[in-house]
């Protein structure tokens, strides 16, 4: 049996109680999917209703105004380059990282988990600002020598093609944020992975790489699926990274194309914004459904009742290689940009030339005096545990009784769960301030509207997460834990949770490094009033003040790589030890 699973001491006296507890457990699930759908879907309907019906009719103009617009059909086919170019990188990349680490001999303990999930210590703005201090052409640490280097050997190129803002730059830097959110999730699919799987296939006389495609991935195709998924749906909403090297590269997206809509347009274009966030919904909900379609045709392999022990594949020669092709990949996307924030940060102004006379911690004690970076700090902080905590026990809550219900009703509610991620986060921040900023609410410039947006923003995410780890278990256990007259409520907290605990674990260091640098939100919902990190960081990238920006940077790193590292530890397979 599973640890965490102590079925024989619920027998007593649990019949009699059981059909109240049952009723009480199904009343509380009610009530929390009923006030999940509200936060998710009130603020959508309001914008809906007052852009497509202002005067009570519908507004045929609007779509024919909308769909006519040529920069429109720009920002797709851009949009769509990145996501499938992301997609296409990142869930091989991520998902073979997350073997390695999690299922051969490659691994250096717990450092090794930690490795691939670096960049997802900084928001992506400030990642995408450590590398335009690396690859800027005319002062970037790195291009500005190389291109120096290459004109003494007498091979005079144009600093422009050394220029992150280009498409390759775009590509690389939204990989560079897309595969640690990938490798949480197919990691902890392969730590709860039986291991016999690939004993047998071993002493069938597989090699390693076989073993790796026709056993280990196929066995986590939910997962693979559900990170596939995750990266398409993250790449088209993504504004940080388009809005800084996309738009000086002259390449929009569609996150951008609507931040100009309703910040760069008097008045706002609020009604084609939601126009475009109403077709994202169908995209997104088609590619649920195509996801799920896919990963039905075949069965899974899941955890079954017998207990499971650490067991890695051995690499012989290849693993001192495969370990070099992680520590590169570290260096390359997260040691080489954070060091140079940090180098940035020490320095009076940014400048390609390293003068450590001039090192000195001025930027960070100007920005913990003044008091709205402080508060800016605490406040991001808390948002972050709240909301993390918050969404990912709703998700797994939901995915459970989902999976329970199956047929139509887990459909709905699966599709009910994702739709969120089809608005732009600055488009639903819109309609929660519509919906309750004023009145009756009247939330506006108080930390609560801001945990009401995130935790309606990242439930996608923490829904696929949820979903994923919940198919992976087997159904044994639930049928054991109900013969011993469990309730369904005693049952998901000693049985399904310790279970999927490790997938739910991934999920919650993903929005947690998510929420602690969110922008998009923020550039609506945040004020001096309640000031959010993302707030201080669009006031100090568009005051140009790129000293200040990375001294935030590296301080949002510390708690974040602290507080990723905890929950990664904890949330491990507990098997596994």
């Amino acid at each position: 049996m599973a640890a965490g699973v102590a079925l024989p001491d619920t027998l007593a006296g649990v019949p009699a109680r059981q059909p109240r507890a049952a009723w009480a457990g199904k009343a509380a699930v009610t009530l929390l999917a009923a006030g999940t759908l509200f936060v998710v879907f009130y603020p959508m309907l309001v914008i809906a209703l007052r852009a497509l019906f202002p005067q009570g009719t519908f507004d045929a103009a609007l779509w024919r105004e909308t769909l006519a617009a040529p920069d429109l059909y720009v920002a797709v086919r851009n949009t769509l380059v990145l996501a499938v170019a992301t997609t296409a990188i990142s869930v091989p990349l991520g998902t073979f990282f997350a073997w390695l680490i999690a299922r051969t001999d490659a691994h250096w303990g717990a450092l090794s988990r930690l490795l691939p999930v670096i960049p997802l210590l900084l928001p992506p703005v400030a990642m995408a600002i450590g590398w335009l201090f690396l690859a800027d052409p005319r002062a970037g640490f790195l291009a500005k020598p190389l291109v120096a280097a290459l004109a003494s050997l007498g091979l005079a190129l144009d600093p422009n093609d050394f220029a992150i803002q280009s498409w390759p730059g775009l590509v690389f830097l939204y990989v560079l944020w897309a595969v640690p959110h990938v490798y949480v999730m197919t990691a902890a699919a392969f730590g709860n992975l039986d291991p016999a799987l690939e004993e047998a296939a071993s002493m069938c006389g597989k090699g390693r790489l076989r073993i790796f495609w026709q056993v280990s991935l196929p066995s986590i195709r939910h997962a693979v699926g559900a990170s596939v998924l995750m990266c398409m749906i993250s790449s088209v909403g993504l504004y940080s990274i388009a809005a800084l090297m996309g738009t000086a590269a002259r390449i929009d997206v569609l996150a951008v194309y609507i931040y100009r809509l309703l910040n760069f347009s008097y008045p706002p274009k609020t009604g084609q914004a939601v126009v475009i966030g109403l077709l994202l919904m169908l995209f997104i909900g088609a590619l649920w459904l195509a996801q799920r379609k896919l990963a039905s045709r075949t069965g899974a392999a899941t955890l079954g009742g017998m207990g499971v022990r650490a067991n890695r594949v051995e690499l012989g020669g290849w693993r001192w290689p495969a370990r070099a092709l992680i520590l590169a990949y570290v260096v390359l996307t997260s040691v080489l940009p954070l060091l140079a924030l940090v180098v940035v940060a020490l320095q009076p102004f940014w400048r390609p030339a390293i003068d450590v006379s001039v090192l000195s911690f001025a930027n960070f004690q100007e920005l913990f005096a003044d008091g709205t970076g402080r508060a800016a700090i605490v406040n991001s902080t808390l948002l972050a545990v709240a909301t993390s905590t918050g969404v990912v026990l709703i998700a797994g809550l939901l995915a459970v009784v989902a999976a329970a219900l199956g047929g139509t009703p887990e459909k709905a509610l699966g599709i009910a769960t994702k739709l969120p991620s089809a608005i732009p986060h600055i488009v639903f921040a819109v309609g929660v301030l519509i919906a309750f900023g004023f009145a009756p609410f009247n939330l506006q410039g108080g930390w609560l509207i801001l945990l009401l947006a995130y935790l309606a923003v990242y439930l996608p995410t923490a829904s696929i997460a949820a979903e994923s780890a919940v198919r992976q278990v087997g159904g044994q256990l639930v049928e054991a834990s109900r013969v011993f007259g469990a309730t369904p409520a005693r049952t998901f907290w000693r049985v399904q949770l310790p279970l999927i605990l490790p997938g739910l674990a991934a999920g919650w260091a993903s929005i947690f490094a998510l929420v602690l640098g969110e922008l998009n939100a923020a550039a609506i919902l945040s004020g001096p009033r309640n000031p959010t990190i993302g707030y201080v960081i669009l006031t100090l990238f568009d005051n140009g003040t790129y000293s200040q920006l990375a001294a935030i940077a590296s301080i949002i790193g510390i708690v974040s790589a602290a507080t990723v590292s905890l929950v990664l530890l904890l949330g491990r397979p507990r098997y596994q030890g």
